[in-house]
């Protein structure tokens, strides 16, 4: 595999993540809003402390994960806008292309509701 530059000023390098970062809490939104479908719709609608569990940890990861884009698009914008930084080195230790691919700058496609991505 060859390597490929891939520069970016840290500014952009650093938006691009605050973008993914709140790809991840919607992710984590419209699942806590799924699981609660799951609950409202059995026939028996209480929930067990593990569910009530399972349900707040959810809402803490959106939480968290809304925090840290705002942190990190608060940093971008005191970040210099002309130092180029070449991510290739950082970006070929994702797995996942379209994550790498988003966070190197490639187009970023939004996600639809309930759509399936395979691995």
């Amino acid at each position: 595999m060859t390597s490929v530059s891939v520069p970016l000023t840290a500014h952009e390098a650093t938006w691009l993540l605050s973008r993914e970062i709140r790809r991840l809490q919607q992710r984590l939104e419209r699942l806590e809003h799924g699981m609660e479908h799951l609950y409202s719709d059995s026939a028996d609608a209480r929930l067990g402390s593990v569910a009530i569990t399972a349900f707040q940890e959810l809402d803490v990861l959106a939480q968290s994960t809304e925090a840290l884009a705002g942190y990190v698009e608060r940093l971008a914008r005191q970040l210099d806008s002309e130092t180029t930084l070449d991510l290739q080195d950082a970006l070929s230790r994702i797995p996942l292309r379209e994550l790498a691919g988003r966070l190197g700058g490639a187009k970023n496609e939004a996600l639809t509701p309930n759509a399936p991505e395979m691995f």
